[in-house]
């Protein structure tokens, strides 16, 4: 973020991807708790997948108080309102998305189907492009 607050993402086990908040000195749990489980002296997550699904996160940027998230098995870029703390999909049906990279009102961000993971197209793995000022 501007301010230099540090976002992650991180892969759960199998399950319980994060997205976190980073504070020196914190810690984050991994691998004693994960997702939303809670114990003196560790921090939970700001979201999280939850028991029954995974993200798989990959990329991140940030605009105007919100993360945007790549996400592998999601297979969607992913919104973070970081002032109401809620998420919801804003991409859908292009398949895993390996990488997010936002430029002023733009949001970039990359398929990755082709990697042996996905279930490729004819011309997939492409970089697209939608404004963020529209959305």
């Amino acid at each position: 973020m501007p301010d230099g607050t540090l976002f992650a993402s991180e892969h759960g086990n199998s399950a319980n991807d994060e997205i976190n908040r980073i504070e020196a000195g914190q810690n984050y749990g991994w691998p004693i708790i994960e997702g939303y489980e809670e114990q003196d002296g560790m921090v939970s997550p700001l979201f999280t997948s939850g028991d029954e699904s995974t993200w798989a996160p990959s990329g991140m940027g940030y605009h105007n108080g919100k993360l945007y998230v790549s996400a592998l098995r999601g297979t969607a870029v992913l919104e973070f309102d970081l002032e109401t703390g809620e998420y919801r999909e804003v991409i859908t049906d292009l398949g895993r998305i390996r990488d997010v990279l936002i430029e002023g009102d733009n949001l970039f961000f990359i398929s990755n189907n082709s990697d042996g993971r996905g279930n490729p197209q004819k011309n997939d793995d492409k970089l697209y492009r939608i404004s963020l000022s529209k959305n």
